[in-house]
């Protein structure tokens, strides 16, 4: 783990960042130059990819105010990858119906609240102050049904999420991770949220099936995150980056960390790396 920049002989093939906490913070803002240096590495022929736990709809939408409008996009944890101009799902892993239902009776159980994804549509049993306040940062609408167990049940989500305090995540996280650890990949995303998906999915799985899609090397990708949804990925990738302000766990498994407000300048930097490569004999 390094803070002084790239290693000098590295140059970028494809970068792959989060969304909340690493593009823009829980205001919903990003670092000044942000967009530009999106844009300046698209304009280098280095594909940008968001790899986020949101949902398409929600990060499509924030993904045009960065300037990103077009290319692959990696959702939900890494149970999505879809095309954000077309719309295209390439790719996409649904929840075991069975234990999807079982995640919601487990959670009614307990008395807190849950969200679930299904097409790409947000339901919830009940429109509560913590349903509110999530579809409010991630800009979807709310759909209740009167059974949300037998909803998933008979529609396989794509995600559950529940969502409470972040007190309350350090109490209850480590047991439902040791519920479900034979079926389930379950993972703190933001401090309130802990969210479920398939066993097989990540975000790191997500890329690799893209690159080979793309034909691109991992040793070329460069992945940015703060999470500890993000580790798989900082891990994985050639370049793996966290962000200053990230937990200590997720700082340790990148080789390099940047401050928040330092992103655009690596994004600068690994442009000027790919276009010097390009020019090179």
């Amino acid at each position: 783990m390094t803070a002084d920049g790239p290693p000098r002989d590295f140059g970028p093939a494809l970068v792959a960042a989060d969304l909340d906490g690493t593009l823009i913070g829980r205001d919903l803002a990003w670092a000044a130059g942000t967009p530009e240096a999106l844009a300046g590495l698209r304009a280098a022929g280095v594909p940008t990819v968001v790899c986020t736990g949101r949902m398409f709809r929600s990060v499509r939408r924030v993904a045009a105010r960065l300037g990103i409008t077009a290319g692959p996009v990696v959702c939900y944890q890494g149970a999505l990858v879809a095309d954000l101009g077309s719309g295209e799902w390439w790719r996409h892993v649904r929840m075991d119906a069975g234990t999807a239902a079982e995640v919601v009776r487990h959670v009614a159980a307990m008395g807190r609240q849950l969200n679930a994804y299904i097409d790409d549509e947000l339901y919830v049993d009940e429109v509560t102050e913590w349903a509110e306040r999530y579809a409010e940062h991630v800009e979807v609408g709310i759909s209740s049904v009167p059974d949300l167990e037998q909803e998933v049940a008979r529609r396989p989500p794509t995600k559950l999420v529940l969502v409470t305090s972040a007190a309350d995540v350090d109490e209850i996280l480590p047991g439902l991770q040791e519920r479900w650890s034979d079926s389930l990949y379950v993972v703190r995303s933001q401090p309130d949220y802990i969210e479920f998906v398939d066993r097989s999915v990540s975000k790191s799985r997500a890329l690799e099936w893209l690159c080979r899609r793309l034909g691109v090397e991992r040793r070329g990708v460069v992945t940015l995150g703060d999470g500890m949804n993000d580790i798989d990925m900082l891990r994985w990738a050639g370049l793996g980056v966290a962000v200053e302000e990230a937990a200590a766990p997720v700082r340790a498994a990148a080789d390099l960390v940047v401050p928040r407000a330092g992103v655009p300048g690596l994004l600068r930097e690994l442009a000027l790396r790919a276009r010097g490569r390009s020019t090179d004999p």
